[in-house]
């Protein structure tokens, strides 16, 4: 009796595998009422495979543009860096040496004018 239910059960399983591999399943009634609801199933899942690649790429950009914005901080760190110590009256002093140029050792004076 078990043997009879377990061949019975083999030739199901059987019949099932053969039904889909040979696409007997799409013309049966049941199939054809779902068919809409699994296209719209299948255009949810593409939609949302698309929006996953989308939001990856952005993520991406946003991780090159991010470690690009660093770089030029940093960048902008050392350049600034260098023009106030090039700006020193000291090395101002030193780089104007030979051009006949001279360091003021007088302080500035104000000018003051009235006028009535």
């Amino acid at each position: 009796m078990e043997e009879q239910k377990e061949k019975s059960k083999n030739k199901r399983r059987k019949k099932n595998a053969m039904d889909v591999l040979g696409g007997g399943f799409l013309i049966k009634e049941k199939f054809s009422k779902q068919f809409p609801f699994m296209v719209y199933v299948t255009l949810l899942l593409m939609a949302i495979i698309t929006n996953t690649y989308i939001a990856e790429e952005r993520n991406r950009e946003l991780t090159k543009t991010s470690k690009r914005l660093n770089d030029l901080q940093v960048e902008y760190v050392q350049l600034k860096s260098a023009i106030m110590d090039a700006s020193k009256q000291s090395v101002l002093v030193k780089r104007l040496a030979g051009t006949g140029l001279k360091e003021a050792t007088e302080p500035l004076k104000r000018i003051n004018v009235n006028e009535e």
